[in-house]
């Protein structure tokens, strides 16, 4: 998939910062325009001093959580969990992982190959459409489209964050209340990108397994980016409101949960507050059907590629966020409802 297709398939998936799931792991390249914007706010008052925000603690090499292990007789599904954001300066390695590639028949990742056939001409279209999508109606400024407390709190925080990325100022509210999570978290030593899934991959080609994905159609990009530019006000403000909560009340969990996650500390990763967030954000995305559909796809797919594994081969390996693990209904649940046996790490 060319560079723009990767960026279009991040644009679907704008709150993938907020809101991972199963159908979450696409591509996070997109080359944004740093394109200069005067906002409406009074220089004289605008404290640019960059403030001093706690940092995640944990650095060098840790494991990560144990596997859950699912059985269906003599076959093996081994799930690892992943999170984000974690730790910039953690390197992960899981001897255990190691151990399950060196006798795997195949890994299903926590990602996906998305064809969108974007020829050099439709690129073109759709990259002028995506930098229309970014902003607001007739260039509308957030303090000019959001509510005032809403806005107070948003300017608030980007301050505190990214006090000199003003190109917030004229995203639309799901992108930049996407925008304003990660440069918070950068700040706080986290990272959204998820390496841990990557090196997963890595070790699986190094061990010659074979790697099976969900393969994602999106028939008409224009149309679901169009689709995208339609998502209610409302919906987009409910994920702004959410983001802010987090970042005023919960960036220490966030933090903790980093933390956790890196010492394998299991019972500390249970949280209601980070999926509540993540829920919010994707209930605005998924105003758009073209977008509910490329996540049920996933979602679908993946789950067929896990049930294949448990029924026809021996050993596998699956990677999904962590969080898919833990809620009602989730990836273990069903599991257990088709009668196969999960064992906890």
């Amino acid at each position: 998939m060319n560079g723009f297709a990767k960026g279009f398939a991040f644009l679907l998936m704008s709150a993938s910062t907020l809101a991972p799931s199963i159908g979450m792991a696409v591509p996070q390249e997109l080359p944004v325009s740093n394109a200069t914007l005067e906002i409406a706010v009074d220089a004289d008052n605008v404290v640019i001093d960059d403030p001093v925000v706690e940092e995640v603690t944990v650095v060098g090499e840790a494991a990560g959580p144990g596997l859950w292990k699912v059985r269906n007789g003599d076959n093996t599904l081994y799930i690892l969990g992943t999170l984000s954001p974690l730790p910039k300066k953690l390197e992960w390695r899981s001897r255990e992982v190691e151990r399950v590639l060196t006798r795997a028949d195949r890994l299903i990742p926590a990602s996906s190959k998305v064809d969108a056939d974007i020829g050099p001409i439709s690129a073109v279209q759709l990259y002028f459409q995506y930098r229309k999508l970014r902003g607001n109606e007739d260039k509308q400024s957030l303090q000019a489209i959001l509510p005032p407390d809403l806005y107070a709190r948003f300017e608030k925080l980007r301050q505190k964050y990214a006090p000199r990325d003003t190109d917030m100022q004229k995203r639309r509210p799901v992108l930049a209340a996407g925008e304003l999570w990660r440069e918070a978290i950068s700040r706080s030593g986290l990272t959204s990108r998820n390496d841990v899934n990557k090196a997963v991959e890595k070790l699986a080609r190094k061990n010659k397994v074979k790697i099976v994905q969900p393969e994602l159609r999106i028939d008409d990009p224009k149309a679901t980016l169009a689709e995208v530019a339609r998502i209610p006000r409302d919906a987009e403000l409910a994920c702004m409101r959410s983001t802010l909560d987090r970042l005023e009340y919960d960036l220490a969990l966030a933090r903790q949960r980093a933390e956790d996650w890196s010492l394998g500390d299991i019972a500390g990763l249970r949280s209601s507050n980070a999926l509540a967030q993540q829920e919010t954000c994707w209930s605005a995305l998924m105003q758009s059907p073209r977008v509910a559909d490329i996540r049920r796809q996933f979602d679908e797919q993946w789950l067929k590629l896990v049930y294949d594994s448990l029924e026809n081969h021996s050993i596998s390996l699956a990677v999904v966020p962590i969080t898919e693990l833990f809620k009602k209904n989730g990836v273990l649940d069903l599991l257990r409802s088709r009668g196969y046996r999960v064992e906890e790490p």
